[in-house]
This record gives structure tokens, C-alpha cells and sequence, in this order.
């Protein structure tokens, strides 16, 4: 190791007396060289086994020096011989390490002149520091006395670090604390207790045993320990079922009762609750850290716990446990029925047992089969699948979320749907931590679990002039459904689904996930099948006006490409450290989600966008994947100061969009159109899936929308009677940052419908999507504006994504 300010100081040296007049020759001819002195070892840190006594370590020198031991390591670390002055394999010796790992310096100093090299050595020991127990709550009388307990431990009492809290300030009971060994890997954890004066209240406390090791690595132990009164009464342990009839007031529980249950969140994933959207830029993210679901032992029914504080989250997924309720508030609510208790803390666990997965009841439902008693348990959705083809679990503008520390948008739900044609939606918080890992989500059909819960979402469906603090007392409102389900695992998602489309429950009868246009007609053909095609009323042969129509001159469609957000992952730029920086020089590495299957012609491609078909190495074919040819493809997840942030621009092809979407002439709506032919099938379950937003960052776009099915295509107003309804709907507008709302989104609304029996057996059936009237927002609230109020042609509305299905 060079020392730069020893060179520059020498060098400043000699500059000094080549500069000095000089007044006698002899001064310069007799001037001795000025040598640079060096001293150092090329690694700062050296790794040593357990077992070694002696080890070396290279040392760069020309100079005489001298070493000290530091950091009291002396006692197993040694220095053998004299150092050499000059370069040199320096052989110490040291103590063989029969216990944890440890760390020591050596500290080089050189005898000329100030230098200083500091070297740490690590060795390696034979223990790995143990310390657990089966059970981490004790309950003791409530006389004084010592209360022993089991521990397994390698660690000496004097190594460890104690801690006490007490629940109640000032009021220090535990007069001693100990650990004996005895043997085996295992001590006797002793307590000494004062007596409970009090004759009906228990009392907590929590002790943190904890142990850092000499690399700095530490293992801990909290123990929660809780006394019974002074009467030896500590509080009787109800059924949930009782303890939610008598104590979910919404007032403070103040007789001692315990609630005993499963724990089947799962903090690790992230996932386990929803962050609260506090402002429009600001989110709470302790609150996932902080919810805890509680199922009871037979499965019948569950509470949600939202803890004081993250620190008090002591809990593992499949713990077994028991909390005195005494002091919390247990809220019973409706549509639907479930209990919610805050106020808990971490010295109020009187028993905690790790358990595993196959401790918890088994209940696998339909979505039809879901009840209010399943809220907050965890349950296995049977026959299901992803309908929406394409994207991530979380496929949003990451520009909005936690992945580029911006604070806007705080979880997506994501469409599900079962083979009796039911839905739900799949919530995922943005700071999950496999949300957008760039692993493509399963297109078969099978089995997902997770917790069911019931939350309100803003971003799908909101109302004019509504306030997000009406939310708890308006069950209508932001409401997407009675039941959505949260995974708590990545297997929960991935463990129990087929992967490929062709071994799930549905078929598809058409498809569009990318463009496929058809310049001869100007129609776009799907990209699943060539069963129809796609097409927007703002077309002349519509409107049977030259002047109302709009005619992409590129490629030839009455529609332009639209953004998406499908990109797999990863994303963020480094601003979180949950999402790390991906590279800004190649952002698009896992493509997003949509392959290929070209072999048996079941997905179908224009020649004219054949250059965006990627072909793998691992031999998959996609569109739009890190292979394709197409330069656009690069621009996918981002550019510039934009990348990370899961974008997919319009260059790509992966949606649809018009801004034509009101006549005020005729004071009637334009619309997305699509044909196919439903001859010859018979089917139980026929359905419809659209993904869709408004991307007009100025507003005014449609806000309240409908589908509806016809045999014939005639768009006139007289022949609206022949258009039956399938279900009306609201799509979101997309946030801007200047603007951002409660009631905006940057994810698309995936939506399922249900199609009815009698649009099987035709040659030709018709589904258009158009609004219901001319309603919208001007960015200051929900629905208070009317598209007239604006120039027609620039409300921009997109689809990325629209199917029908029919069961097998």
C-alpha cells in the first residue's frame, strides 16, 4: 500500500532544492537521494480459519518498522520474529478459535518516519452462536419467586447483552436475570420476580437477550413475560367467536382476556397489508410492517391486529400465539363483516410457537364460495387464472412508486378469475419485494392462496366531490369488490399454477395483447387466433362523414399505439434501496410476459412489425423481448433519466388508443369496436376481459363507460335497440405529477364480464366499448366536467388489452 501524501510531501521536498540558488556546486553534487518511503500490505482484511495457529500476510517495505497488536487481541494473536525492510511474507502466529468468530488488528508502523498501515484480521470459529427457545412468552405467578424456563444456547450469560421493557413505565419488577448452562447446548433461563401487589391486574414485560460476535454479526432472543395478579388470575382465553360478539365495541377492552390464533401474514413479503395513501404524495409504509392476521385454530374466522409500532412485529408467518387483549380496541365492521384490533404490543404475547404451513387449516374455496368469515384467514383459491396476458404483478409507471422513492401510487390489483367465470382481484403492494422481479406470471390455470381482506381502491373507482375520509363510513366507495385476496408468499402465486395457457380451463375465442394490423382494410386482427377483428367508430364507414374520421397514415388504422407499463422487471434507479438501480444501458432484459407460441399458429404476426418478435436464446419467442431487432425494444423500462421505471412507449405496440370519443353534433359517443364469430361453440362460461385507463394528461376523457353485444354493426342511433348490455364501468384517468389524485391512476383497470349464453352460435357477433355520456374530469375532481368543454380529438383513451374466453 503506496502512501500518496508521503510521495507528494517528498516530491514537494526535492522541488524545493532544485529551486534553491546555488551558491556552492559541491551543496548539489553531495545531496543524497531522499528515498520514498513505502509500508503497507495490499488487503486491508484477512480471513483466517478456526483452526490455524499460523498465517501470512505479504508486506510492502523498504524501511525499518515495527508491529503492534490492537483491539486486545493480543491474548490470541502473535507476532513472531522481526519485520523485514523490505518487501517481505510477513508469518504470525495465532490461538486455534474453539468459539465465536473474532477480530483483531495488526498495526504496521514504520521507524522512519510517521507512516502507519492498520491490518484486521478475522478468524473464523468453531460455534455459531445459538440462542433460541420453542416457546418466547412465559407466564409466571404472581408471587415473587424465580421463574426457570428452557433456552438453547451456546452463548455465556456474560457474553450476552440484557434488555428490559417494561408495559408499564416505572413500575421495574424483574429484579435478576440469569442463564446457567447445562449442558448439551441448553441453559436455565432464570427470572426473579417481586410479588404483583395488584390483585386483578397481570403485568408485561419484554427482555432482549442479544450477543455481537467479533465480526459484528448479532443473534437475539426476545422473551416476553407476563405475571398473573397478586389473586394468581391472569385472564381466560376465549374463542374468537366470542371474544368478537363481546369485545369488538370499538372501545377499550378493559377485562383481561386472551385471543389465541395462527399468524398467516407474512411481513418478510411486504405484502401483508395496505399502506396508507396519507397524501397524494406521501404513503405510510410501516403499516404492512405493522398488520398481523390472526386466524382462529379451526379456521373459522380471522382479525386483523395493526400493531403499536414495527419493532413491536415480533411475529413469524404460522406462529402460534396468545395476546392479552387488555387496554386494546377491537372495531367490528360491515360489507363486509370482519374485526379490527389496534393497540397491541409486543409485551402483550402470553404464548408464542413457531408452527409451519401444515399447522394452519386447509380451506380451499371458489371464488363463489367466499364468505365474510374468511376475511383476514388464509385461504386456497381453487381453478383460477390470470386472465390479463401480459405484465408483472405490479405493472405500473414505477416513476410513481417506491421503486424510484416517489411516494404516489401505493399497491395494484390485479385481476383473477375462476373456472365458473367469478373474479377477484390479486392486491400487491409496491414495495413488495418479488412484485416486478421479472418473473412472468403463470397463464395456466390452478390454485392460489393468500389472505383474504377486504380494501377500498381509490384509483378504480371513486365519485364526484367524495373526500378519502369517508372511505371506513361509505362501503361504496373506491369499492372494487367484497373480497380481495393478498398473497403472503411468492409461492403462494407461483407454487400451485400451471405456466402455460394451453393446460388452464379456458380457451381463447380472440385475443389482442399487440398490434397485428391489417392496412387493406384498415382493421386490426388479433394477436391470438384470426377469429374478428378491432376497429374504432370515428371512421368514416361509421359516421358516413368524410370529416369525421381519423386515419393513422402510418399504419393504416383508425387507432395509434399506445404506452403501456407490461414490462416484467427488474425496475428502480437506485433511489430505494429495496429496488436497486438496474442498468441504465440495458433496461429491458426480461421482456414483458408475452410469448409466442408461432409453431402452431396460434399466435398471429404482421410481416410489417416482425422485427419486434424476440427469439430467445433459451429458445421461448416473444413479442417485444430483449431479442428483438427492433431498436424500440431498447427503450422499454426506460431511458435517460427516466430508467427503471417499467415503461413500455408507444413505439412498442403493446396498446391501443383514439381521442375521438364524443359527437357533440349528434350528442352520441364513439366507440371501440370488435367482431367475431361465436358459430359452433358451446360453452358453460363465456367472458370478456379489458385493460384499460385514460392517458390524457390534460383530462377531460370519458369517465363512465359501457359494453355492449349485437348481431348486426350498424352504429346509427336507430339501431341502438339492438344493442344489449353487458355492464357498465369506470376508467380512471391517469395521474400527472403536477396534479396528482386520489382517484388517478398508473396502472391500467384490468375488468372481467360475464357474457351471457345467448351470444353463442352466430357468424357474427358485435362488442362495442363507449361511454355512457360525455361526463369527465377537468383535474380538480372525479366526474365534473363535460368533454365539450374541451376541443374534440385529444382524449386519449388506451387499451391494452382485450379477450374473450370460453371454458374448455
Amino acid at each position: 500500500m503506496i502512501d500518496m501524501k508521503n510521495i507528494i510531501r517528498y516530491s514537494s521536498v526535492l522541488l524545493a532544492l532544485a529551486s534553491m540558488p546555488l551558491l556552492q556546486s559541491c551543496d548539489y553534487d553531495d545531496a543524497a537521494d531522499i528515498a520514498k518511503v513505502e509500508l503497507g500490505s495490499p488487503e486491508g482484511e484477512y480471513v483466517i480459519n478456526a483452526s490455524d495457529t499460523t498465517f501470512t500476510i505479504p508486506v510492502y517495505s523498504n524501511g525499518k518498522y515495527h508491529i503492534e497488536v490492537l483491539d486486545g487481541a493480543d491474548t490470541w494473536l502473535h507476532v513472531t520474529g522481526e519485520p523485514s525492510e523490505t518487501d517481505a511474507t510477513l508469518t504470525l502466529a495465532c490461538d486455534v478459535n474453539a468459539e465465536f468468530k473474532r477480530k483483531g488488528a495488526l498495526a504496521l508502523i514504520s521507524d522512519v518516519d510517521s507512516r502507519k498501515d492498520t491490518i484486521v484480521i478475522k478468524q473464523k470459529g468453531w460455534l455459531a452462536a445459538k440462542l433460541a427457545m420453542d416457546n418466547t412468552s412465559i407466564v409466571a405467578d404472581g408471587a415473587a419467586g424465580v421463574v426457570k424456563t428452557v433456552v438453547n444456547t451456546n452463548i455465556p450469560f456474560d457474553y450476552m447483552k440484557v434488555e428490559k421493557e417494561y408495559a408499564v413505565e416505572g413500575s421495574e419488577w424483574i429484579e435478576n436475570v440469569n442463564i446457567v448452562e447445562t449442558g448439551d447446548g441448553t441453559g436455565s433461563m432464570e427470572f426473579t420476580l417481586s410479588g404483583n401487589p395488584d390483585a386483578v391486574a397481570p403485568r408485561a414485560a419484554g427482555v432482549l437477550f442479544s450477543y455481537t460476535d467479533g465480526w459484528g454479526d448479532r443473534v437475539s432472543l426476545l422473551v416476553n413475560l407476563l405475571q398473573k395478579s397478586a389473586n394468581n388470575t391472569l385472564g381466560e382465553v376465549l374463542s374468537m367467536d366470542t371474544f368478537i360478539d363481546k369485545y369488538a365495541t370499538g372501545k377499550q377492552i378493559n377485562d383481561y382476556v386472551i385471543l389465541e390464533g395462527y399468524v398467516v401474514s407474512n411481513t418478510a413479503s411486504g405484502n401483508a397489508g395496505a399502506n396508507e395513501q396519507r397524501t397524494t404524495s406521501a404513503i405510510d409504509y410501516t403499516v404492512s410492517k405493522r398488520t398481523v392476521y390472526l386466524e382462529a385454530p379451526d379456521g373459522s374466522r380471522g382479525v386483523s391486529v395493526l400493531l403499536s409500532s414495527v419493532e413491536d412485529n415480533i411475529f413469524e408467518q404460522y406462529d402460534k400465539v396468545q395476546i392479552l387483549m387488555h387496554g386494546t380496541v377491537a372495531k367490528l365492521k360491515e360489507e363486509p363483516l370482519r374485526c379490527d384490533i389496534t393497540g397491541v404490543n409486543k409485551t402483550m404475547v402470553t404464548s408464542r410457537v413457531s408452527g409451519t404451513k401444515s399447522d394452519i387449516p386447509v380451506k380451499e374455496r371458489f371464488i363463489k364460495d367466499l364468505t365474510d368469515n374468511d376475511v383476514y384467514t388464509y385461504v386456497t383459491l381453487k381453478d383460477v387464472e390470470f386472465p390479463v396476458r401480459k405484465g408483472s404483478l405490479v405493472p405500473v409507471n414505477d416513476g410513481y412508486t417506491a421503486a424510484t422513492n416517489a411516494n404516489r401510487f401505493s399497491e395494484y390489483p390485479r385481476l383473477v378469475r375462476d373456472i365458473n367465470g367469478d373474479d377477484i382481484y390479486m392486491v400487491t403492494n409496491t414495495v413488495c419485494t418479488y412484485r416486478s422481479d421479472g418473473t412472468r406470471l403463470p397463464y395456466g390455470s390452478g390454485k392460489m392462496s393468500g389472505v383474504i381482506v377486504h380494501e377500498a381502491f381509490p384509483r378504480m373507482d371513486w365519485r364526484d366531490g367524495a373526500d378519502p375520509a369517508e372511505i371506513d363510513d361509505d362501503p361504496t366507495l373506491a369499492n372494487i369488490g367484497r373480497y380481495q385476496i393478498r398473497h403472503q408468499n411468492k409461492s403462494d402465486v407461483w407454487g400451485q399454477m400451471k405456466d402455460n395457457f394451453e393446460d388452464g380451463f379456458s380457451a381463447l375465442l380472440t385475443e389482442y395483447r399487440y398490434w397485428v394490423p391489417n392496412k387493406a382494410d384498415t382493421t386490426m386482427r388479433p394477436s391470438y387466433g384470426k377469429n374478428g377483428w378491432m376497429d374504432h367508430t370515428y371512421s368514416r364507414r361509421y359516421t358516413r362523414s368524410e370529416a369525421k374520421e381519423f386515419l393513422n397514415a402510418t399504419d393504416v388504422q383508425h387507432m395509434r399505439s399506445g404506452q403501456t407499463f407490461c414490462y416484467l422487471g427488474p425496475v428502480g434507479n437506485g433511489t430505494n434501496p429495496l429496488f436497486p438501480a438496474v442498468d441504465k444501458n440495458n433496461t429491458n432484459v426480461n421482456g414483458c410476459g408475452m410469448m409466442l407460441d408461432l409453431a402452431e399458429g396460434r399466435d398471429q404476426i404482421s410481416q410489417d412489425l416482425a422485427d419486434f418478435v424476440s427469439y430467445n436464446p433459451n429458445g421461448t419467442v416473444e413479442w417485444a423481448g430483449p431479442n428483438a431487432k427492433n431498436s424500440a425494444v431498447k427503450t422499454i423500462n426506460g431511458t435517460g433519466s427516466n430508467f427503471g421505471k417499467g415503461w413500455v412507449t408507444n413505439t412498442t405496440y403493446t396498446g391501443y388508443y383514439n381521442q375521438y370519443w364524443w359527437d357533440d353534433e349528434d350528442d352520441r359517443p364513439y366507440a371501440w369496436l370488435f367482431s367475431f364469430s361465436t358459430a359452433g361453440l358451446s360453452s358453460d362460461v363465456v367472458s370478456m376481459q379489458v385493460s384499460m385507463m385514460n392517458q390524457d394528461q390534460n383530462y377531460f376523457t370519458p369517465r363512465y363507460w359501457k359494453a355492449e353485444w349485437s348481431l348486426t354493426n350498424d352504429q346509427s342511433a336507430a339501431a341502438d335497440k339492438d344493442w344489449r348490455l353487458i355492464g357498465e364501468f369506470t376508467v380512471p384517468d391517469v395521474s400527472t405529477w403536477s396534479n396528482t389524485l386520489f382517484s388517478s391512476t398508473v396502472g391500467f383497470k384490468q375488468i372481467n364480464f360475464a357474457l351471457p349464453q345467448e351470444i353463442l352460435g352466430h357468424d357474427n357477433v358485435y362488442v362495442r366499448l363507449c361511454p355512457v355520456n360525455d361526463l369527465c374530469s377537468d383535474g380538480s375532481d372525479y366526474a365534473n366536467a363535460h368533454m365539450k368543454e374541451k376541443e374534440s380529438g385529444t382524449a386519449t383513451n388506451v387499451i391494452e388489452y382485450f379477450a374473450i374466453r370460453y371454458n374448455k
